[in-house]
């Protein structure tokens, strides 16, 4: 069903923004995932009801949690009914691509004859209510996510790293102008960054140097340029801000990055700081023979 605001039941039902209840709150997230072979989507669904009645009604089986996938591109709809507050819903191969609507509510599987909550609105009376099959208990906002294959992918998934003989040294830039973003270096640096990738904390560095830069770079183009949005990464920066509900005009290119990227800085704790405390800590043990260690100018441990 629509979702409209104004809409009025003959019956409480709860929802944002509105007063049929005067306390509580539905609120439903819907975050998806490919597949381990990348054919299949998989959607992670959480239902968070804070009114115990209407938990009731689904625990005794007059009522269930809906939701309804639905893709204009490829003309599927799905619709999942369950008892769960927290389930998956795994989609076929092709099934979802470009826009998908999300529609999320409780619904009467059976006729409900005598519903009372302590959070309804006294303007409706004092009730007990009753619910047809199928009516709607409650609903949230419904959603609109952008599914993808590179959306999905790591960010650094649209930037292209190439050669150009016009630069040296340690400089590198940056061109926007294609479907991917390429970042242009010297011959030499190339070859570093091409030997970093093979190790962990040679590229927790790569990832928060150059492809962080570049990543700002690009959310200030898409903030003050003219029609970025319609190359291929700007498309996909664009739908990864919309999935995970950041509105660039409204941040910091900085933060965005760093979400968009989910903070690379902890891949630097990870793998450059810890592993120097990991370092430094067997250094500082000795491993001479208890004859000889008061020889030793190692710390002794306590």
């Amino acid at each position: 069903m629509q979702f409209d605001s104004l809409r009025a039941f003959p019956y409480p039902v709860l929802r944002p923004d509105s007063d049929d209840y005067v306390d509580g709150d539905i609120q439903v997230t819907a975050e998806f995932e490919p597949s381990e072979d990348g054919q299949e989507v998989r959607a992670r669904v959480e239902f968070h009801l804070s009114v115990e009645e209407l938990k009731a009604e689904v625990a005794a089986g007059r009522a269930r949690y809906v939701i309804v996938f639905a893709c204009r591109d490829t003309y599927f709809r799905h619709v999942e009914l369950t008892n769960a507050l927290e389930f998956e819903v795994t989609f076929p191969a092709g099934s979802l691509r470009g826009e998908v609507q999300i529609y999320p509510y409780v619904s009467a599987a059976k006729q409900i004859k005598a519903y009372q909550a302590e959070w309804i609105n006294p303007e409706f009376g004092p009730g007990p209510f009753t619910y047809p099959v199928g009516a709607v208990l409650a609903l949230d906002r419904p959603q609109v996510v952008y599914i993808d294959r590179d959306v999905f992918k790591p960010l650094s998934s649209i930037f292209v790293i190439r050669k150009d003989e016009n630069i040296t040294g340690h400089e590198w830039q940056v061109r926007t102008t294609d479907d991917k973003v390429h970042i242009l270096v010297s011959a030499e640096l190339k070859a570093l960054i091409d030997n970093a990738r093979n190790n962990k904390s040679h590229r927790a560095v790569l990832m928060n140097s150059i492809y962080f830069a570049a990543v700002m770079h690009c959310l200030t183009q898409l903030k003050h340029g003219d029609h970025l949005d319609e190359t291929r990464w700007g498309r996909v920066i664009a739908q990864k801000c919309h999935n995970a509900g950041i509105n660039l005009a409204e941040h910091e290119e900085y933060l965005v990055a760093e979400r968009l990227m989910k903070s690379p800085f902890r891949l630097v704790d990870a793998y450059v700081f810890r592993g120097k405390r990991h370092e430094n800590s067997n250094r500082s043990r000795c491993h001479c023979p208890k004859s000889a260690r008061q020889h030793c100018s190692k710390p002794q441990p306590i």
